[in-house]
Parts: C-alpha cells; sequence; structure tokens
C-alpha cells in the first residue's frame, strides 16, 4: 500500500494507485495542504481487502479525518454504494452522498467519486475535461476519430480475433495518453503530468468541486 505502511498524519487521502498519489501530491501542493498524507490502497480491487490495514494502523488512532476517492468506472452509483457499504460494515462514518462527509465520535470522513457528478468516468476524464479546449487535444481526438474509423469496437465480454486490431478498451485512457504523446515533454502519466510538469490547470473549473470537497467539505483549507 503504497511507500509508507504508517500513518503519520492527522488527515488521510485514500486512493487507487500511483497514478492517483502523484496527482492528488500536485493539488494538495497547489492548495497549500501540507498536513494531509495520501496512501494508495493499490487498485480499486483491492480497497475493501486492505482497508482494514488502513484501520489497524498504530497510527490510525491520529487521524482526525479521511477520505477516499475512487473513480467511478462504469457507474458511479454502484462505486458510492460500494465504498458506503465499505464504510458501513466497518463501523465507519458514512456520507450519504458523493462529494459528502459524515462525522462519528470526533472522526470525519468523505467520499469523492470521480470524475465527479457523472454516471461514468475516472481521473483521466476529469483532467481532460481541464484541458478541453488545448490544440494538443484537438489533435489528439482527430487521431481518436481516424482509429474509430477504421478499426472495429470489441464489445464488452466478446473474444478478441487473434490477430485482429481493435479500438482501444479505455477511451478516455487512449485519449489521456494521445494528449500526453503531443505534449513537448512526453509523461507517461496523468499522476506525473499533473505534479512534475504542471500539464493541467489545477485552478480550472473541471476540478472546482474536487477542490471544493478538499477544501470545504473536508475542511482541509488549514493544513496546520
Amino acid at each position: 500500500m503504497g511507500k509508507s505502511t504508517k500513518i503519520e498524519k492527522e488527515k488521510v487521502l485514500l486512493v487507487e494507485g500511483l497514478d492517483e498519489v502523484n496527482f492528488f501530491k500536485a493539488m494538495l501542493e497547489h492548495l497549500d495542504m501540507q498536513n494531509v498524507q495520501t496512501r494508495d490502497v493499490g487498485g480499486k480491487d483491492n480497497l475493501r481487502k486492505l482497508f482494514p490495514d488502513v484501520l489497524n494502523d498504530p497510527g490510525f488512532s491520529r487521524v482526525k479525518s479521511y477520505a477516499i476517492i475512487r473513480d467511478a468506472d462504469d457507474n458511479a452509483d454502484n462505486t458510492l454504494k460500494s465504498v458506503q457499504g465499505l464504510l458501513k460494515d466497518k463501523s465507519q462514518p458514512v456520507p450519504s452522498n458523493h462529494a459528502e462527509t459524515a462525522e462519528l465520535n470526533n472522526l470525519k470522513v468523505g467520499i469523492f467519486i470521480m470524475p465527479g457528478n457523472a454516471a461514468e468516468g475516472m481521473l483521466e476524464d476529469l483532467c481532460l475535461k481541464a484541458v478541453e479546449n488545448h490544440t494538443v487535444l484537438k489533435c489528439a481526438d482527430d487521431y481518436l476519430a481516424c482509429l474509430e474509423t477504421n478499426l472495429e469496437t470489441l464489445p464488452n465480454g466478446q473474444e478478441k480475433e487473434p490477430g485482429k486490431q481493435y479500438f482501444p478498451k479505455n477511451r478516455a485512457k487512449a485519449r489521456m495518453h494521445s494528449f500526453l504523446a503531443g505534449m513537448h515533454e512526453y509523461i507517461t502519466s496523468v499522476g506525473l503530468a499533473a505534479d512534475k510538469e504542471g500539464y493541467f490547470d489545477l485552478d480550472a473549473d473541471a476540478f472546482k468541486d474536487l477542490r471544493d470537497f478538499l477544501t470545504t467539505k473536508m475542511g482541509w483549507s488549514d493544513s496546520t
């Protein structure tokens, strides 16, 4: 679970993987939130399995608030219900909705389902929205349109025909990597592009709900 095996701060952000760790490193620094520890759970499928490790961490007793960030993927409602069910099973505060918090016994817990207020999607969708008018993204979309014209889309659950080429399985990731490939310095992931290169304007309207969640709903605007 990430590089750290110990909770060291009173505010903790639980995210799916290293890409999210790098993205939120950039966002938290941008918001001057120095006292928030970001932990990855090794992918969405490991959250239920590894969440008890968070609760049983020797440093968890010092935690005053934590948030769980998940990608909506195919269905935001199902993802929200999954996180709510996990929190309920572990007797944790259970927010009633996405981008909301709940408190119990002086512990605040928040849930944010990316990209936010959408039926489906992920971190890449959120970042792509922030650069929707970028010249490079327009060129990337032309490339994807070419692929879509010349390649068949494989329906979910259908077996691939050996040797046949198909349209990318994950459109958002394909679109993001096409965008990153068109930049002067190619960065291999959205997290590093946000953190190391600043390819995304973190003040963009696309990130407003996320910023509001971290600053206002979680109350992390004061990093002391």
